[in-house]
């Protein structure tokens, strides 16, 4: 099988690539979500983690929507799409593993601390990309449901 991909010049094996914004996510009563909607180079589990932000988001606009599947696909859209624009543009930048390497170069024996190996400012790049993406400690350490607990099926 490799020899393959060595006779065949332009095969990339995993590559590593994104997309540019699609410019909607929403046609009458179908959505996408995840990386259908916002495909992503992988860093940190970003799409796994992205996809379900915007799985509850999608769940929570069901709720408020009772009766109005549309309604709620199109206040979903337009919470997450400009979200995840900016997103997407943060991950371009390199994200938090753009100073892994950085990590590794500097402190190949490890540390005792973060801020002996990356500056404050290289900590800040970091900070905010966690922000950007809603992904920081507090915030996912805090989440509630995004859906009323009324609105919740029991099923048992």
């Amino acid at each position: 099988m490799p020899d393959i991909v060595a006779r065949n010049v332009g095969i990339w094996e995993y590559p590593m690539v994104d997309r540019d914004p699609l410019p909607r996510w929403v046609f009458g009563n179908v959505a996408l979500l995840g990386d259908a909607a916002h495909p992503i180079t992988p860093l940190g589990s970003n799409g796994a983690s992205l996809a379900i932000v915007d799985a509850r988001t999608l769940g929570r606009e069901l709720a408020a929507h009772p009766g109005d599947p549309e309604a709620a696909l199109k206040a979903y859209e337009a919470e997450r799409l400009p979200a995840m624009t900016r997103v997407l543009g943060g991950n371009r930048k390199g994200g938090p593993e753009h100073f892994m390497p950085l990590v590794e170069e500097r402190a190949p024996d490890g540390f005792d601390d973060i801020r002996d190996v990356l500056s404050e400012e290289e900590l800040d790049i970091a900070r905010d990309y966690r922000a950007l993406t809603g992904l920081t400690t507090d915030i996912v350490n805090n989440v509630r449901s995004l859906i009323p607990p009324d609105r919740y099926v029991n099923r048992g």
